[in-house]
């Protein structure tokens, strides 16, 4: 995890790598960049302005070896591990909600079946309903990157996309 310098008394700006997952409390703007295939997740508590982001490579850590040693990785281990960590926080599980972008198709191989950000969005679907903690916005699929920023105090999600694109905010 990378912090970069702001302004004093300014909200601290923290990167989230891919295959890391950050928790934050109050005003910090959480960062993932580069967001192709990639599924970043924001969990996040209203109530107690908890929340933290995962910026996730592949769908399934739970058939993965190891998958424990970097749960940031997989979208499914991802979910449960920062649900896990804001409760540890002071978040309420039954009050945490979910907003998901990325998981673009950049490239396509026909060898390799349906495109890995097609089963990144489904994976956290699927994890996100298992554990009944509601997605309330998505900014899926596609063929272009991303770049999220997230303000785990407010669950504002901003998502940039190129100059054609430009930025969403879920």
């Amino acid at each position: 995890m990378k912090t970069y310098g702001s302004e004093p008394g300014a909200p601290e700006s923290v990167q989230v790598g891919i295959s890391e997952l950050v928790v934050s409390e109050g005003n910090d703007t959480l960062k993932s960049y580069g967001l192709g295939s990639c599924l970043a997740i924001a969990l996040y508590d209203p109530g107690v302005a908890v929340g933290g982001l995962a910026h996730t490579m592949l769908p399934d850590g739970d058939a993965a070896e190891n998958s424990d040693l970097k749960p940031g990785k997989y979208v499914d281990t991802a979910i449960r591990a920062l649900l896990r960590r804001m409760v540890e926080r002071g978040a309420t599980y039954t009050d945490v909600e979910a907003k998901i972008a990325g998981g673009s198709d950049m490239f396509q191989f026909e060898s390799f079946g349906e495109g890995v950000g097609k089963r990144n969005a489904v994976a956290a679907r699927e994890e996100l309903e298992k554990l009944g903690v509601p997605l309330v916005a998505e900014d899926v699929g596609g063929s272009h990157g991303r770049t999220v920023e997230f303000t785990p105090e407010t669950g504002t999600l901003l998502i940039k996309g190129n100059e054609d694109i430009g930025v969403t905010e879920l």
